[in-house]
């Protein structure tokens, strides 16, 4: 997207291009020095990785001999410093595993970083990236049986988990999946938005790095209730965006909020990519 418009990239139409297939409940990264963009897996359950070369717009696909199972709806975070993309979790609704192993893809291979104590399984959770602190975040997310709050740390120093305890636990979101979450790296604040929980939701939370204080940030206008959508921050001007998403209807909608002034602002609604969720 250029000049606040939409531009396609690559179009169905074109004959003998080399790229995914279609697909939903994959994950997603952004290697920022690369300028290439990586996807894993998904509901085709093919447990494939691509990486699409925004400068020559062509796709390549890594196979490895070593790699995680097949799954879809799991989460991933990317560490830019290492230029390494982490997953952990999802689901095979083939073998009905819900996942709890943390991977890493750096540098052209897989490596299976831990299987053990920690997050219990899930799918359609959170993770986010904590330069920082060098871990990953995951939160929420659906066990086949129920709903999670949960927050979880995995720091790639000490190769362990540890959960995150808020300090007031009467000020939480509720438990949800299929929701989004981005990390700002300026302000050290997890941002979240929407999901699902016994009902669809459209509340906005962000949650204090050094102090684990949510706090609900209520504003007029932004999105409706919805779940399935994407995210992305913005951390030169402090920005989440959000596209997409389920409200009953497949929603195509460009939404930009800026935390300085806490308001939401529709940029595209009728343009640009169809209606879609579990992008």
């Amino acid at each position: 997207m250029a000049r606040g418009e939409w531009s396609r990239v690559t179009d169905l139409a074109d004959a003998g291009l080399v790229r995914p297939a279609a697909r939903s409940e994959h994950i997603g990264a952004w290697d920022e020095a690369r300028q290439v963009l990586l996807i894993h897996g998904g509901s085709n359950l093919e447990g494939d990785l691509w990486a699409f070369d925004a400068t020559s717009e062509a796709w390549t696909r890594t196979v490895t001999a070593v790699a995680p199972a097949a799954r879809a709806a799991h989460a991933a975070g990317w560490d830019p410093a290492k230029q390494a993309l982490w997953v952990h979790g999802g689901h095979n609704s083939q073998t009905k595993t819900w996942f709890r192993d943390v991977w890493r893809f750096q540098s052209g291979a897989w490596t299976l970083e831990f299987d053990g104590a920690g997050p219990c399984g899930r799918q359609a959770h959170v993770a986010v990236w904590v330069s920082s602190t060098s871990s990953l975040w995951v939160h929420g997310g659906w066990t086949g049986s129920r709903r999670l709050s949960d927050l979880w740390s995995y720091n790639d120093q000490a190769h362990g988990w540890q959960e995150l305890a808020p300090v007031a636990p009467s000020g939480v979101p509720p438990a949800r999946s299929h929701h989004v979450a981005v990390w700002d790296g300026t302000g050290q604040a997890l941002w979240m938005h929407g999901g699902y929980s016994d009902s669809l939701l459209g509340d906005l939370w962000t949650l204090d790095a050094s102090g684990l204080s949510w706090t609900e940030v209520v504003s007029d206008g932004g999105p409706t209730a919805r779940s399935g959508h994407a995210a992305v921050w913005d951390d030169a001007n402090r920005r989440l965006w959000l596209h997409g998403g389920n409200d009953g209807f497949l929603k195509r909608e460009l939404w930009r909020y800026e935390t300085g002034s806490n308001i939401w602002s529709l940029v595209a609604e009728h343009a640009g990519p169809s209606g879609r969720w579990s992008h």
